[in-house]
């Protein structure tokens, strides 16, 4: 007879969120039973699909995706609220998870996401699925936010990254936090130019940088200090807006086992890399094994 609830918290991370397929497959191959599962923004998504059963077919339909695939799914929108109206995407989703309510799941699920009227974080736990998850992955000035009870909604992310609290309140006893912003480069990294004065330089890093910056010539030095675009700024920043929530938040409710895929290769909007996203986060796993056994042992 079991003793305690594992609960799955799965993080916002756009793209990279395909990871959250490769974690949850890497736990039932080591026969780790979740008992429930809380997810934010494309959490949301891949957390739902588990709670229903359908990961195999989400799995299937997100390692089809080619570029153009992930192109054709942008439906542009030149209405206030979002440069994407979001509604190709999660038309398709609702084929391959046609469940509707939160009473078709076949474990407990929840979905985070952020009220735009007041700033508060939306736990949803009942009623429409669909409308659960298309407002958890509503990135703010990216998805077109959705209207609900009176208000608008947008992306989980930008109150609670990782839903720990949420996993908590539906009564994990353990909870397994997948957090996918990490590793994210932030642009200022890149756009830093190399300062050649810095007197703790040595001389041989010092006549390395001479020869590469004299190889380079003015061209390429022009396109490597490229200003960003519009849509490189929005991402970067709410990137940055959200790991510092998620700093501030995982530091008083902190997880048993964290869990963090690396894949700084995959950009925002790069949904054709779901092999590489599965692959990581089936290694991040494999890292934390360590961890994970003994707390699933307790748990039996």
């Amino acid at each position: 007879m079991r003793k305690v609830k594992v609960g799955l918290a799965l993080g916002s991370g756009a793209a990279r969120g395909w990871s959250h397929i490769g974690v949850i497959n890497a736990l039932q191959r080591l026969g780790i039973e979740v008992d429930l599962v809380a997810g934010c923004s494309i959490g949301s998504l891949v957390g739902a699909a588990y709670s229903c059963g359908k990961m195999s077919e989400l799995e299937r339909w997100v390692r089809s995706f080619s570029y153009w695939d992930v192109l054709r799914l942008m439906d542009l929108s030149w209405q206030r609220g979002g440069l994407l109206r979001g509604e190709r995407v999660f038309n398709q989703f609702r084929t391959i998870m046609p469940l509707t309510d939160f009473t078709h799941c076949q474990m407990p699920f929840g979905a985070v996401a952020t009220n735009l009227s007041t700033g508060r974080e939306i736990w949803f736990t009942e009623g429409d699925l669909h409308l659960a998850v298309r407002a958890s992955c509503s990135i703010p000035g990216l998805m077109a936010p959705v209207p609900h009870n009176g208000y608008w909604l947008v992306d989980g992310g930008v109150v609670n990254p990782v839903p720990v609290s949420l996993t908590r309140a539906m009564g994990a006893d353990i909870v397994i936090a997948v957090d996918l912003q990490h590793d994210a480069h932030l642009m200022q990294q890149d756009l830093m130019p190399v300062n050649l004065h810095q007197e703790e330089a040595d001389d041989e890093k010092l006549a390395w940088h001479k020869r590469l910056r004299g190889r380079l010539g003015r061209a390429a030095a022009r396109k490597a200090f490229a200003a960003p675009t519009a849509m490189e700024i929005m991402t970067t920043s709410i990137q940055v807006l959200e790991n510092r929530v998620k700093r501030t938040r995982m530091a008083g409710d902190p997880p048993d086992i964290l869990i963090q895929p690396y894949c700084p290769q995959i950009s925002t909007l790069d949904f054709h890399r779901a092999d590489a996203a599965i692959a990581a986060g089936a290694l991040a796993v494999e890292k934390k094994m360590d961890e994970l056994l003994p707390l699933v042992r307790a748990a039996v």
